[in-house]
């Protein structure tokens, strides 16, 4: 197995009332998957299954738990850098280098829909909404488009006229959407009856951002920066929370756990980090990752880290704690 493993603890917290805390995030390797050449990822809502792309063209749904791959989807004429999972585990979409987007039955593996003609270079990211009636997909040719769902009629449409658009994503709990551009600020949107709507602006990097998304709660976003840092914004206040720091490239690829409290980068580095997203310091660290910036995700249930190693082989790591969104006490009475 490749992919040589180095974690580090959270620097020191102060807390205002016991000192200091030193909480840690370990990861181990669980495998190291050959012979899958894995281009992007997309988890399920639930448990630990991942929807995976392939340099082969192929599609797979893979168990991050067992390791196994439970279902294929075939099709692409290019390989398909661009994926996503509906929440409610129904649709699976995937776009390729020759523009065309599939939407797939995740549940059986029937091509359902195939959207081609308004892209005119390859899709690089897909979103669904919340709930799954819009896909975004953002092309290589500076647009963002928004499409009904299941029947692919557009009903929006971004022109970056020369702002070099990147990962258009949707909120996970509104129509709100965000894109990532090679401008100084990332774009928040709102789809309307009408079509996208601007609605603010977040300053950042003067070089741009290559990555975008929300955490799992809404309330923030987290930008992949060129400069080589991560950029945090809190969205109900509108401004810049924080700045991570520690890739020595771009930052080509950014995501949060489920819970919101740990985020995730990589970079052509070779390196994939993970963050507290309080403190702003880094809590673990991957060595021997893709030399072209890793894709990365956690599972839905916060227990499995995904990332493409140094060998272009995808890798499954156990994450301690898992880092779940925390469910509801039931145990409590109602008061009679």
């Amino acid at each position: 197995m490749t992919g040589l493993l180095v974690f580090a603890s959270m620097a020191v917290l102060q807390g205002p009332a016991t000192g200091l805390a030193k909480p840690v995030v370990a990861l181990k390797i669980a495998r190291e998957l050959q012979g899958i050449r894995a281009l992007a990822f997309a988890p399920s809502a639930s448990g630990s299954q991942v929807a995976v792309t392939l340099e082969d063209k192929s599609v797979r749904i893979i168990d991050a738990k067992t390791q196994q791959t439970l279902r294929v989807f075939q099709g692409h004429p290019q390989p398909a850098y661009a994926i996503a999972w509906s929440d409610d585990g129904s649709f699976l979409a995937t776009g390729d280098e020759s523009a065309r987007i599939f939407i797939w039955d995740a549940r059986t593996g029937k091509q359902l829909k195939m959207i081609y003609g308004e892209h005119q270079r390859g899709i690089q990211k897909l979103s669904f909404n919340h709930s799954r009636t819009l896909l975004m997909s953002t092309g290589k040719d500076d647009k963002i488009l928004i499409w009904s769902i299941p029947g692919g009629k557009k009903v929006g449409e971004v022109l970056g006229k020369g702002a070099n658009l990147y990962s258009g994503c949707f909120n996970p709990l509104t129509d709100y959407f965000v894109s990532a551009t090679l401008t100084n600020s990332a774009r928040l949107f709102r789809q309307t009856g009408s079509g996208p709507k601007i609605l603010n602006f977040f300053g950042s990097d003067p070089q741009g951002q290559l990555d975008v998304c929300w955490n799992h709660q809404g309330t923030m976003v987290l930008t992949g920066e060129k400069s080589g840092n991560a950029v945090l914004f809190d969205v109900k206040a509108l401004k810049k929370y924080g700045t991570l720091r520690g890739h020595m490239d771009f930052v080509t690829s950014v995501g949060f756990a489920p819970n919101g409290k740990v985020a995730v980068t990589a970079s052509p580095d070779r390196t994939v980090r993970l963050w507290d997203t309080k403190s702003l310091s880094q809590v673990a660290l991957l060595e021997n990752q893709s030399g072209v910036g890793s894709p990365v995700t956690f599972t839905a249930d916060g227990k499995y880290l995904v990332t493409v190693g140094v060998s272009d082989y995808m890798q499954i790591y156990s994450v301690t704690p898992p880092l779940m969104v925390a469910e509801v006490d039931k145990s409590v009475k109602k008061k009679k």
